[in-house]
């Protein structure tokens, strides 16, 4: 899905409020597609994800439109539909409107409402630098291209189930599918001439679909703060085995072939257990314990959803950073990614080796243009 051309209005406000709310602390991914049974339906503008504490995760979704007539009451009330068919914690509407009635609707709805004032500020500030930031537009237009040279759609299908796991099926199977996508994206980067612009995409779309893994695992760990260190290595083992977290009432497919083949095959009970045993072997080959070991031992539990964070910055600054210029806790979460799927780290850092000046700033623009912590507390 191809959104505003740059420059447009559109495309100018998505990526500054993108920026305002990833300097405010949160993780934001930018058009998301939302599904059902496998076609798109709509897209998400912005996808926020925060972690206020240690067992306290929150998704909002961000409806934005920025035109001379955004029919601001139609978007408050559909995006509040939207966030009940998604079932996540809370929805923003960013609208050019600057009626004080739009507000009230929004707060009656328990949703809140960016008006024209407040988007004026944001789109304004000389606090938002975009400058260093390649856009969502220019990402898809690479693949597209990179896709055409290829003559295939291996990377839109690959990058496009990706972002949309994010909508549908966060948690267990949004790792999954992300840690296999980064893989996928990684052997096409060491597979490309180094430094080549394939290598670089190659990469690029390795940090983001890392993001998203990492952002992933963070949420499956949400209700699992309090408990054990094994209990924890436990839930990553099944989770990325199995494909869920709890395994007692799991398996349901394996469960089901079990039964009917002790129920209607020749020698049944024989027969049903080589397959409960050729099941397990299997999955005993999947190496979670690389995952499961390292989220056991790490010392401070923000490190995954701050790692995502990086990941997510690196793969949109146009310079892009070289494996090992990432800072210490991305670089380790991205190679222990990288160990989980059998891809080396040296072949990668050698994939795009150049080591630039990180352009992030790390100041707190919410703070200082006043829009959000308030009106963001009292939801």
């Amino acid at each position: 899905m191809v959104g505003p051309k740059r420059g447009t209005k559109g495309y100018d406000m998505e990526e500054s409020l993108k920026a305002y709310f990833w300097q405010a602390g949160y993780f934001v991914v930018r058009g998301l597609p939302y599904q059902i049974d496998g076609e798109d339906v709509t897209d998400v503008d912005l996808w926020l994800y925060e972690r206020p504490a240690a067992s306290t995760r929150r998704r909002i979704i961000v409806d934005i439109k920025n035109k001379r007539s955004p029919k601001a009451a139609e978007r408050i009330i559909w995006t509040k539909g939207l966030q009940a068919a998604l079932g996540v914690e809370g929805a923003i509407v960013a609208t050019t409107d600057g009626r004080s009635s739009m507000r009230r609707l929004g707060r009656g709805l328990s949703l809140q409402v960016l008006d024209g004032e407040a988007l004026t500020k944001i789109g304004q500030s000389d606090k938002i630098e975009l400058s260093s930031q390649q856009s969502l537009e220019v990402l898809n237009e690479a693949v597209r291209t990179t896709d055409e040279n290829r003559r295939s759609g291996d990377w839109r299908s690959a990058l496009h189930e990706s972002r949309a796991s994010l909508v549908s099926g966060f948690g267990v199977q949004s790792t999954n599918l992300n840690l296999a996508t980064s893989a996928f994206f990684a052997g096409q980067a060491i597979a490309a001439q180094p430094k080549s612009d394939q290598a670089m995409l190659g990469v690029r779309l390795m940090y983001l679909t890392s993001a998203f893994a990492a952002i992933s695992l963070d949420y499956v760990l949400a209700d699992q703060a309090f408990r054990s260190p094994d209990e924890r290595r436990s839930i990553i083992v099944n989770a990325i085995r199995f494909g869920q977290s709890e395994l007692q009432p799991s398996l349901p497919m394996v469960k089901a072939a079990v039964n009917l083949a002790r129920k209607y095959a020749e020698s049944g009970h024989a027969v049903a257990k080589q397959i409960e045993i050729g099941f397990h072997e299997e999955a005993s080959r999947i190496p979670a314990e690389f995952i499961a070991d390292y989220l056991a031992k790490i010392s401070r539990a923000e490190t995954l959803f701050n790692a995502a964070r990086e990941l997510e910055r690196a793969s949109s600054l146009i310079d892009l950073p070289s494996f090992d210029s990432l800072s210490n806790d991305a670089r380790s979460v991205l190679g222990v990614f990288l160990d989980f799927n059998g891809i080396s780290r040296e072949k990668i850092a050698l994939a795009w080796p150049l080591r630039v000046k990180r352009a992030a700033s790390e100041h707190n623009i919410a703070g200082d243009l006043g829009l959000f912590g308030k009106e963001k507390n009292e939801e």
